[in-house]
């Protein structure tokens, strides 16, 4: 098959850590970006020598210069633009969260699976090469059997309310934002969670902020999680088991490094040298399927991502964290629709 080409939805921060990290992978061509701004795309172009600048996602998607399209737009445009993918044929690997509930996902992952095109949420932490090294070192049973992780991910964000972390119209939360990342590792590792328990804080333009979240499995694992937007953290990620621990770097997420300590203090770190924060590996994983005719990851498969999102509906409903026109669940047995129906949960508001 000839060179799997690229275009790229979005020129914000993600798109740009994205493009930045092209220039790495082994395979692909960038070819395309997209924006709703001409200066933005141009420049955007121009920065990461692009061939192709367009001032409307849909030219994109219905060009024949591009094959696959990343998304890395707000959380609330996801469902929206890889439907369009999908149904202009296109490959897709959408930022995460992949859509805003489970619902949406499936939808999406039926359409893909009728129009056969390769679909995958941008994980991209999934193919960072020390969770292949921990998930290695756990296999070969060098911290004997897993029995917990701990992870946070946490920062300050924006305070400006329309900033899409604070903004409930655009999919904001931190849940969404960066509580996915913890979650994704206890799934990992555990699969998806028999219980759930968390506290949140709910902020003045009712989207989540913080959360610690208790993820219990009916084996014995637990998964202790923590998510912000209004506080620091050095961010490590610690799975633990009978004969010892294997710890990330902070950032955990992006990190280079990990150590395995063993129960009696013998201690094995690994150091991986790679340019970049490693955004090229998932595109190399992306590109890989579809010269294979895949059209889902066996890495990051979708049921792996219909499981984050369960576990994500869930805490949000528990939460009371619901997004426009998704239908809020109630005792009374009928969907409402969000805007005309409010429940008072016993969570906190600042």
């Amino acid at each position: 098959m000839n060179e799997v080409r690229w275009g790229i939805i979005g020129t914000g921060v993600i798109a740009q850590s994205f493009a930045a990290d092209f220039e790495y992978a082994k395979t692909g061509t960038l070819r395309a970006v997209a924006s709703r701004s001409k200066e933005a795309a141009d420049a955007f172009s121009e920065r990461y020598n692009i061939e192709l600048s367009m001032v409307d996602y849909y030219s994109l998607i219905n060009s024949h210069e591009v094959d696959v399209i990343y998304i890395g737009v707000p959380n609330h445009l996801h469902y929206e633009l890889t439907k369009a993918c999908i149904l202009a044929g296109k490959h897709v690997l959408c930022e995460k969260p992949f859509a805003l509930n489970q619902t949406q996902a499936a939808e999406l992952f039926e359409l893909a699976k009728k129009h056969d095109v390769f679909v995958m949420e941008a994980m991209w932490t999934r193919f960072n090469p020390t969770i292949d090294q921990a998930l290695e070192w756990v296999e070969e049973g060098e911290i004997g059997p897993l029995q917990s992780i701990q992870a946070s991910f946490c920062f300050v964000g924006s305070k400006d309310p329309e900033n899409r972390l604070l903004n409930r119209e655009l999919g904001g939360g931190a849940l969404l934002d960066v509580g996915i990342y913890p979650i994704f590792l206890a799934q990992l590792f555990f699969g998806k969670p028999d219980f759930i328990q968390n506290q949140a804080l709910v902020g003045d333009t009712d989207v989540d902020v913080f959360e610690q979240l208790l993820l219990g499995w009916d084996s014995g694992q637990l998964a202790s999680l923590e998510a912000s937007i209004i506080s620091q953290q050095p961010n490590r990620a610690v799975l633990s088991g009978s004969d010892g621990y294997i710890e990330f770097g902070n950032n955990w997420y992006e990190t280079k490094s990990l150590t395995l300590v063993k129960h009696d203090g013998a201690e094995r770190s690994v150091e991986f040298d790679f340019p970049g924060v490693g955004y090229q590996f998932e595109v190399e994983e992306v590109n890989r399927c579809i010269e294979e005719g895949l059209n889902q990851s066996p890495n990051h498969s979708w049921q792996n991502t219909l499981n984050l999102l369960a576990s994500m509906d869930e805490i949000r409903d528990d939460i009371g964290v619901f997004y426009p026109n998704e239908p809020e669940p109630c005792d009374c047995g009928h969907d409402h629709d969000i805007e005309e129906h409010h429940h008072e949960h016993g969570h906190h508001k600042h």
